[in-house]
């Protein structure tokens, strides 16, 4: 229920060629025939993955009055995991051993090498009948909704681990493939939408503190695929963080709304050579610190910050990372309950629904003022004059901390290098 109650954490998914767009019985079939506990087959890590009906961890029916909010597709992947406890294991084994060669002490003298084997073989045999039985397993949900306007699936996980269960399970239940929308992605299909793909594709990374002795193509996090330009999450915060503070916090998106923007709480900061590590400050506005200050100035880039989003009326408080462009503790506008809201015969207020669908909404609104801010970005970064823009970000970052009082209390984290 995360996407319907509380604060909100994702990352997003899109499905490649276009999702499904009836969401009628047929769908709900394929997926209860993927729902958790289907496959009998466990696999070699011992853990199980299958679809559940969103409600809760044990909910495992599907309908469409429940499933399906809007154009949506609300349910749920379940994650079994049954891993008995090494000591456990380790402790059965001396069990058996023991209680064998007590057994051969009698018949001559033991042969330890076949005793400690047969030791082991019966340990894994309690082990395994335990584990049929149920014992061990570690069940945990996540909630997930199908956007099919927009053939978008958000996930309320953002661990690489979940996503691993979940891509394959996508696959073989709509026979469709999901795509990770990063900064990278996002930015060759805003490109691609406004025809300015050559422009892209001719991207360089923008080193605004050059490293004293050599440069690099891109930050070391984002090495193992450049081309992917995930870098330009990089670029975005660091982009976003001189506009706010040199010229506007608000912005004018493309559809000519305005966004109000502020860096708030936390902004945690790395070295792109891996040579200074990591900083991490938490505080009301951690951009207007002087800590915030002398770690761009040194070369480091920011990878997540915090930040309040006003857009449409709607005002949105959330925590995201540069790259994967993931959004986690987001504090969504609250709803408020319709008092004239008709019953059903049961008495419950039908208004949950509506609730519900309110909800679904404005995830999608602040996902999309969130892309809109970085289509903002894209416009100037793939303008003939951005190289005048870039001085102008390395000049900022030279001139120094500047008027430093009345700021916020802060908390600065530091972590050792490498970590």
């Amino acid at each position: 229920m995360a996407f319907l109650n509380g604060s909100v954490s994702y990352a997003r998914f899109r499905v490649h060629g276009g999702g499904p767009k009836r969401l009628d019985e047929h769908l709900l079939d394929k997926i209860r025939e993927h729902r958790i506990g289907s496959d009998k087959i466990l696999r070699s890590d011992l853990e199980e993955s299958g679809w559940i009906g969103g409600r809760h961890l044990l909910d495992v029916e599907f309908d469409l009055e429940k499933n399906v909010l809007l154009d949506c597709l609300h349910f749920g992947l379940r994650i079994d995991a049954h891993k008995p406890p090494p000591d456990l294991l380790r402790a059965y084994e001396q069990q058996e051993f023991d209680a064998l060669l007590k057994e051969a002490s009698g018949h001559g003298t033991p042969k330890f090498s076949r005793i400690k084997k047969e030791a082991r073989e019966a340990a894994k045999g309690r082990i395994e009948s335990e584990l049929k039985e149920g014992r061990y397993r570690k069940q945990r949900q996540f909630p997930l909704f199908l956007d099919t306007q927009r053939d978008i699936l958000y996930v309320s996980a953002t661990t690489p681990s979940v996503h691993e269960r979940l891509l394959p399970l996508f696959k073989n239940t709509f026979g469709k493939r999901l795509e990770p929308l990063t900064a990278g992605s996002l930015a060759i299909a805003w490109a691609d939408h406004h025809n300015q793909s050559r422009q892209l594709e001719n991207l360089e990374y923008a080193a605004f503190i050059p490293h004293p002795e050599n440069g690099l193509d891109s930050p070391y996090w984002t090495s193992h695929d450049p081309a992917a330009r995930d870098w330009l999450g990089n670029e975005f915060l660091l982009w976003l963080w001189y506009t706010l503070e040199e010229e506007s916090d608000t912005l004018e998106m493309e559809d000519n709304s305005d966004a109000a923007v502020m860096i708030v709480k936390q902004l945690a900061l790395e070295c792109p050579w891996a040579e200074t590590g990591k900083e991490t400050i938490t505080c009301d506005g951690p951009s207007r610190l002087p800590e915030s200050r002398r770690a761009i100035q040194s070369g480091k880039l920011p990878r997540k910050a915090g930040m309040m989003l006003s857009r449409h009326g709607q005002q949105y408080e959330f925590t995201m990372q540069a790259e994967t462009f993931n959004i986690s503790g987001a504090a969504l506008p609250k709803v408020e309950r319709d008092e004239d809201a008709p019953t059903n015969g049961d008495g419950a207020v039908d208004n949950i629904r509506v609730r519900h669908e309110e909800r679904l909404e404005q995830i999608r609104h602040m996902a999309e003022s969130v892309d809109m801010l970085f289509g903002a970005f894209l416009t100037r970064r793939l303008r003939a004059d951005w190289n005048k823009t870039r001085d102008t970000i390395r000049a900022w970052l030279r001139a120094g901390a500047g008027d430093q009082r009345n700021l916020p209390e802060t908390t600065p984290v530091r972590e050792p290098i490498g970590v």
